[in-house]
């Protein structure tokens, strides 16, 4: 199906349904404060960049409820004027600036990439994003070729997130809240190589989204056929392991890999994965689809809210 073609049908499915309440759409007052349970999408810089796009897509998403959208900065950021129409619309606003592509392979960052990195935070609070999420803010999954204890690895990382924060805080507001991505399989180990910990990240963010997708779960075949129990688990973990007031939220799988194993279409195997997030103790979800196509998300997205509970057949089969 052309991208297109899906994006009006996205749009006219959207717009004819009726809208009912969930938990997700109990909003603060303000767009600057997160929403009480996140439910959201992923922008990339192809929506960034196609302004029509951008509009239809915040319209359907303000449609149908969601209240959260985690938007690229790199390596072009949306104009103010697409921040304000997405505010206008209800929705708070995430920046996800990426620190380093696959993972950092040395000890220590260079300062030019440094450097870029702080640039891109600064812009993102002068547009006046809330939050700055840090992406791929760890080290290479069995890429380096150093010697380090876990203890170091996480110092280190957090030493960066540190930094960050000193070196934007002339641009970014002292109520900035500061989150980042983690692997989905953290909130599970003891200690991960890449240097990301829940409790030490937790010491110093605001909130983490452990990216709970079922397909990544190589290996271990009951994780991949069962996404509810995947997203409700991981967030459990994540909030019991956390400091106090961390919120939670999930990267939800919104592509269709290793669906297969779990007995699901494709669009109930999205839905239970929100149902997961919303059965949990975390505070919410967003989609990850990297082409930005959200047909089948939003499908699942209105059987989600119509279903207060998942059927029995899809309950956790880890508990």
């Amino acid at each position: 199906m052309k991208p297109l073609f899906s994006f009006l049908l996205l749009f006219v499915f959207v717009s004819c349904q009726s809208i009912s309440q969930t938990k997700g759409q109990e909003r603060s007052g303000s767009v600057n404060e997160p929403p009480e349970f996140i439910e959201g999408l992923y922008i990339n810089t192809k929506t960034i960049r196609d302004k029509k796009r951008w509009s239809l897509l915040f319209q359907v998403m303000k449609d149908a409820g969601m209240n959260t959208a985690v938007v690229d900065m790199q390596p072009h950021p949306p104009t103010p004027e697409q921040m304000t129409e997405a505010k206008a619309l209800g929705i708070y606003m995430v920046a996800r600036v990426v620190n380093f592509e696959g993972g950092l392979t040395e000890k220590s960052p260079n300062t030019n990439l440094m450097a870029s990195i702080q640039k891109s935070i600064r812009k993102a609070c002068e547009l006046g994003f809330p939050e700055i999420q840090l992406d791929y803010i760890r080290y290479a999954d069995g890429g380096t070729n150093f010697s380090m204890s876990y203890e170091k690895r996480y110092e280190s990382i957090l030493g960066i997130i540190k930094e960050h924060k000193e070196k934007t805080k002339e641009s970014c507001p002292s109520d900035t809240r500061w989150t980042a991505d983690i692997f989905g399989r953290v909130p599970f180990i003891e200690n991960d190589v890449i240097g990301q910990k829940v409790e030490p990240f937790s010491e110093e963010l605001n909130g983490l989204y452990p990216m709970l997708y079922p397909s990544h779960f190589y290996g271990l075949t009951k994780r991949v056929a069962d996404p509810y129990g995947t997203i409700k688990d991981g967030l459990d973990l994540t909030v019991k392991r956390a400091k106090q007031g961390t919120k939670a939220i999930a990267w939800v799988q919104g592509f269709n890999m290793m669906v297969g194993p779990s007995k699901l279409s494709y669009t109930d195997y999205i839905k239970v994965q929100m149902q997961g997030a919303r059965d949990s103790a975390g505070h919410g979800f967003i989609v990850w689809n990297a082409g930005n196509e959200y047909l089948e998300t939003m499908n699942a997205y209105e059987k989600y809210k119509k279903e207060p509970t998942p059927n029995q057949s899809n309950l956790s089969k880890n508990e």
